[in-house]
């Protein structure tokens, strides 16, 4: 059964990410002929080096809402815990927990919203903060931060 609702998390996500790039800051389709073109396969040239065709799950406006509202809880959440990984940083202190925690919104953000592969993710991550996260880090802040999104959306 966890495999299906998180297997649901990652396919509404996938599609909250197409919606934000085809929607961008308009909000809602101004026509019915524009809401039959998105949901046409996507050509995400604009946000890769190539052009790639996807399709994706249609999500209803609410539903991508929805997840907007549960990205902006993540994002709060994982700010107020920012503070004590630069602290964690500074001392040099061991913490994975704490730095997960942070980077569970950075990571969704840029998997989703922005199509970046796991090893791109680990690389920028990397230079950020100055220690070696991998991919297979990357995977499992993902699907923590997956968790964390299915609680939101499911309470």
């Amino acid at each position: 059964m966890s495999d299906v609702i998180d297997r649901d998390v990652k396919v509404k996500l996938a599609a909250w990410g197409a919606w934000t790039r085809n929607m961008g800051n308009t909000g809602g389709c101004s026509s019915p002929a524009q809401a039959l073109i998105n949901c046409a396969p996507v050509c995400d040239s604009d946000y890769k080096r190539y052009a790639r065709y996807e399709a994706f799950e249609h999500i209803s406006d609410e539903e991508a809402l929805q997840v907007e509202g549960a990205m902006a809880k993540l994002k709060r959440y994982s700010a107020r815990l920012d503070v004590a990984l630069g602290h964690m940083l500074d001392n040099e202190l061991e913490d994975d927990n704490l730095l997960i925690c942070v980077l569970m919104y950075p990571v969704l953000r840029s998997h989703f919203r922005y199509d970046e592969s796991f090893s791109h993710i680990s690389r920028e991550l990397t230079k950020a903060l100055g220690r070696k996260i991998t991919d297979v880090k990357v995977k499992a802040i993902m699907e923590r931060g997956a968790g964390f999104i299915e609680g939101v959306l499911m309470s």
